[in-house]
């Protein structure tokens, strides 16, 4: 990866965004040029270990055998699986959370970019419990969880880095939950956790654990740093880090898991020029949730009217989708030549502001009263562009 095409910004270690969202939606399955780049640690390449990397599989579920499985096998004795699905950063739109709310966040200050639709491929997480001695009846999977880690380098807050999910997930029959060895028909590159990383469609990307090296069926959670003390939305009465620590919010407020359903106005253009008070616009924009998007609106005054717009892009059901659509504006004339009066050069121009909001297929809608919270994360409130006009 080029630092070059990507906005970084950290250095050690590496976080990166791409900076135009234009470009970035040009794309319905993102080139890895523009893959953004989160990291809790430093990146190892571990490319001269590739041939003796192994997965431990261990657990407290009855019947269940400890299992070490060297990659290279693991590839060859179970199936190929392949889904697109949307990795999407947690504090994807943090930015924005700070500018709509005029107060701070904690956390790298992501715009809107850490969203990449990929091609993933590997090997079902089901397959592999499965012949590690998991039932496949789902009474027995309840209240266990999937933990992940990777012990390939230290992290900024813990010893690893780590996370789980509920073993029900991984183990549904219509799940894509997988060990992915693949990204866009290519071996993974050492900064998306080459050899070997998980990937839970409809899931954050904090859940995704790059260089995974032990899975353990627990009937608790992960107790890494960033399950328990970290990617919680928690609320607006806690304004500081220690206020979360002493009154132990941390471990009163449930992990994120699922995508919230987001949209995003990518650009804004003016279509017509010649009449002065109504004005057409193309908004572009891209939309992802937990389940398949099924509606995405903008407005130009304000969520007063809201208009549907075309869902260009869709594949299966996790990933992005790219939208695109045209909604008229009007303008008070008057009111800005009255505001724009002493001008002495050229004709008066105003910004014009759309909104977006989306809506999936399981009934869920975009929380566009989205307030704030400490780390700035799940951030869903209107997606926002703008054009002057």
């Amino acid at each position: 990866m080029g630092k070059t095409d990507l906005r970084v910004l950290g250095q050690t270690p590496l976080n990166a965004e791409p900076p135009c969202l234009v470009e970035l939606t040009k794309h319905t399955i993102t080139p890895l040029h523009l893959a953004y780049a989160r990291n809790h640690s430093v990146i190892k390449d571990l490319a001269s270990e590739s041939d003796s990397y192994t997965v431990k599989i261990d657990g407290e579920m009855e019947g269940m055998e400890e299992k070490v499985l060297n990659v290279k096998d693991m590839i060859a004795s179970f199936p190929r699986k392949v889904v697109v699905a949307a990795l999407v950063c947690a504090g994807n739109r943090r930015a924005r959370m700070q500018e709509n709310t005029g107060k701070e966040v904690r956390g790298i200050k992501w715009s809107e970019g850490t969203i990449a639709n990929a091609r993933w491929g590997g090997v079902l997480l089901r397959d592999i419990l499965i012949s590690a001695g998991v039932p496949e009846q789902e009474d027995a999977q309840k209240g266990f969880h999937v933990c992940f880690a990777s012990n390939v380098a230290p992290c900024e807050d813990d010893k690893c880095y780590g996370g789980s999910i509920p073993l029900e997930e991984v183990m549904a029959e219509d799940g894509a939950a997988m060990l992915a060895y693949e990204m866009n028909d290519a071996p993974l590159t050492p900064d998306h956790g080459f050899p070997l990383r998980v990937v839970v469609p409809g899931y954050f990307g904090m859940r995704w654990v790059k260089w995974v090296d032990r899975i353990t069926i627990s009937r608790n959670e992960s107790p890494n740093f960033y399950q328990q003390c970290d990617y919680k939305i928690l609320p607006e009465c806690v304004s500081s880090p220690e206020t979360a620590v002493k009154e132990d919010w941390w471990s009163r407020i449930p992990a994120m898991q699922r995508l919230n359903c987001n949209s995003v106005v990518a650009h804004v253009q003016c279509l017509t020029f010649a009449c002065p008070d109504q004005k057409t616009l193309k908004v572009t924009g891209y939309a992802y949730s937990n389940s398949p998007i099924s509606r995405v609106e903008v407005s130009a005054d304000g969520g007063e009217t809201w208009h549907e717009v075309q869902i260009t892009y869709q594949e299966g059901n996790w990933s992005w989708s790219l939208w695109e659509g045209e909604v008229v504006a009007d303008i008070d004339v008057d009111a800005l030549e009255l505001a724009n009066q002493g001008q002495r050069n050229g004709r008066s121009k105003t910004k014009v502001t759309v909104i977006s909001r989306a809506f999936d297929q399981s009934g869920g809608a975009q929380d566009t009263g989205c307030r704030w919270n400490l780390r700035g994360v799940g951030f869903c409130g209107v997606g926002i562009g703008s054009v002057e006009v």
